[in-house]
């Protein structure tokens, strides 16, 4: 079966887009172009790859299996390419990471300008999700290499525990609780709560813990962003219970209060670590940068 590259990444590009125009804007080739490959494609394959409409295409059945396919040819071409790369010794290069939110804002922002600074070729690329989907991008070979709650984790993945993050509730300097150092989760059941939704393992985790503990919240709002909310508490329209680093500044400024909370002192505490698929070529890129991680976060921050 003679398949091209170029037919490999038209197809991969319009069945990401579901758009040949958008997939000939990805990789800078006109429409007809990308017409062309793909219908040379799928002579070669003797499938249809795509129902096409006057409004839109969609994937077949067999276009959603080579799409599974091409994804790993892909990320396998750009492993050679990143090993041909570190024969460079590092002058050139692309990191892809993926982390949440509350980790590319609060950790790596001071680790990475300090790898930028000692290895001023290397492209960084964060991306940014749950622990769930970063734990999925890792195992699909979208990233090199990431950072996320270990409590999830699906083999084959080798971990280096980094730190434990702490959680803490909050809320406005005028509500109720604000007086008190230390609460348990039953006493936030009688407010209203604004939480992570639960896609993220934060959330999952809070929910675990409230099982155990026989509390039930009253969830007035589900969102994805801590930053909006810390808005949301900030302006006393709820509590929360979030990441005790994303809300030191707001409680240094006295715009909120963070609360101990006992329930979560005397539970295990959350682990966060890198993550990177067992069998793939880890770059000399990824590999400074996971010692960076080592030395910036020391063995005493976390038990191995």
């Amino acid at each position: 079966m003679d398949i091209t590259f170029e037919q490999l990444n038209a197809f991969q590009a319009a069945a990401e887009r579901l758009s040949f125009s958008k997939a000939a804007e990805q990789i800078f080739r006109t429409q007809s172009a990308v017409s062309i490959q793909i219908a040379k494609l799928e002579d070669t394959v003797g499938q249809r790859l795509f129902q096409r409409t006057t409004k839109q295409i969609e994937l077949t059945e067999a276009g959603g299996v080579l799409l599974r396919y091409s994804t790993q040819i892909k990320a396998l071409l750009e492993q050679a390419r990143q090993e041909m790369m570190d024969l460079e010794k590092m002058e050139r290069g692309r990191l892809l990471i993926s982390t949440s939110d509350t980790t590319a804002c609060y950790q790596l922002p001071g680790i990475i300008q300090k790898y930028q600074a000692k290895h001023p070729g290397i492209e960084i690329i964060v991306r940014n999700a749950t622990s769930p989907k970063t734990i999925d991008l890792v195992m699909d070979n979208q990233v090199d290499m990431g950072i996320a709650t270990l409590k999830y984790l699906k083999p084959p993945l080798v971990t280096v525990p980094l730190f434990y993050r702490s959680d803490v509730a909050i809320c406005h300097p005028g509500h109720p609780l604000a007086k008190k150092k230390t609460v348990y989760l039953k006493d936030l059941e009688a407010y209203s709560c604004v939480l992570l939704d639960q896609k993220c393992s934060s959330r999952r985790i809070l929910d675990e813990i409230c099982r155990k503990a026989g509390v039930t919240l009253s969830i007035s709002m589900e969102l994805s962003s801590i930053e909006v909310v810390k808005e949301f508490v900030c302006i006393n329209s709820g509590i929360s219970v979030v990441p005790e680093i994303a809300v030191k500044r707001e409680a240094a400024d006295k715009k909120l209060v963070a609360l101990k909370i006992r329930d979560l002192q005397d539970s295990d505490p959350i682990k966060i670590g890198a993550i990177y698929k067992k069998d793939r070529y880890l770059s000399l890129a990824a590999r400074s940068f996971l010692n960076m991680l080592r030395l910036h976060f020391r063995p005493s921050d976390v038990d191995t």
